[in-house]
């Protein structure tokens, strides 16, 4: 009785390190998601950024000359 109570007990603990590396890497997942859907956020802002500089750049040029 005992020893199927340690082996029920190695079984918990085996199954209790399994829940927590299953948690990191959902905590991982989720960081990485984060991270990629901040990336693609900047690129349009990069791209909005470019005209703008243009405008401005041919502004000075006109007021320049």
């Amino acid at each position: 009785m005992e020893e199927r109570l340690y082996d029920l007990e190695d079984k918990v603990q085996d199954l209790e390190l399994e829940v927590l590396e299953l948690r990191r890497q959902v905590n991982e997942l989720e960081q990485a998601k984060t991270m990629k859907s901040h990336n693609g956020s900047w690129s349009w802002a990069i791209w909005a950024f470019i005209p703008i500089v243009a405008i401005i750049c041919n502004m000075i040029i006109k007021l320049v000359d």
